[in-house]
């Protein structure tokens, strides 16, 4: 799906004033200046690849401006300490798949790229209340028949600590097809609090699929062809695919695969596109 254009608006007011304190007159100016010539040159691009170059614009001004290191650290640890907890949950509930689904899509919460402030009281609150989250139960019926027949599947992830309720949603999967192979891609640079790797390894992914692998980019999302080839053979391999969070959403969309779609609405064109309040929880499908 290509950037629109209150896409390019909100790229905009997003970036502008996202520089460091201490930054001269200058340097801010040159950094505006760049910030709207990104986004004037950016049709045909998808959301996540303009974000890239935002993200690579910064660098190349002001340096590593923000080290979300401990703040991976700590929704990893956290989300790692919920998991008993949702596990439980998961399976003594009348329907597994729907309930690992519902924790799936809370965990998309913890996104520092869509949202100003993540709270952990608010973030507890969602996993108590994901129960209630609604799923189209003929979708639902028809994801679960995909997943019984299915060979291979691939599975983009989005945030660090969301990568928990992945783990869970993707060991109740390998429950319903033990058979299934499931290739995890996970972003291939450090970028905000996107999962990487090294989230993946400190959260056991290994556990529950057969392969781990970067996307070889650092954008904020994956978007066909513009993955490393590596991804892209998992990709053409795979007969399902599923796709974690806004980003993902904004950089596969309309791509014509067999992807199903897991995300909480967080931005007012989500919300739009969808008719819903924030922090509902969307499951589609392409």
């Amino acid at each position: 799906m290509v950037i629109n254009e209150k896409c390019k608006i909100c790229q905009i007011k997003r970036n502008n004033n996202r520089y460091p304190v201490g930054a001269t007159e200058e340097k801010i100016k040159e950094y505006q200046y760049k910030v709207n010539e990104i986004v004037k040159n950016s049709d045909g691009l998808t959301t996540p690849q303009v974000a890239e170059q935002m993200d690579n614009l910064r660098k190349e001004l002001f340096g590593n401006t923000m080290d979300y290191t401990e703040i991976k650290q700590h929704y990893n640890k956290l989300m790692l300490d919920y998991f008993p907890y949702m596990e439980n949950k998961v399976n003594t509930s009348e329907n597994h798949l729907k309930m690992a689904i519902q924790y799936a899509m809370v965990g998309n919460y913890i996104d520092f790229g869509a949202l100003e402030n993540v709270n952990d009281i608010e973030l507890k609150d969602k996993l108590d209340e994901a129960v209630n989250i609604q799923i189209d139960s003929n979708l639902l019926t028809d994801f679960h028949k995909e997943i019984v027949n299915a060979n291979r599947l691939v599975y983009f992830t989005d945030n660090c600590g969301e990568i928990v309720t992945d783990r869970l949603l993707i060991a109740t999967l390998r429950d319903i097809n033990p058979d299934l192979y499931i290739s995890v891609i996970v972003r291939g640079k450090p970028v905000l609090n996107d999962a990487t790797l090294e989230d993946a390894k400190y959260v056991h992914m290994e556990d529950v699929a057969q392969k781990v692998i970067g996307n070889g980019t650092g954008m904020p999302g994956n978007v066909i062809g513009a993955i490393s080839q590596e991804a892209m053979d998992e990709v053409e391999n795979a007969d399902l695919l599923i796709s974690k969070g806004q980003g993902n959403f904004e950089g596969l969309s309309g791509c014509g695969l067999n992807i199903y779609y897991f995300f909480l609405c967080k931005c007012e064109m989500f919300m739009r596109r969808f008719g819903v309040e924030q922090f509902t929880g969307i499951m589609t499908k392409e």
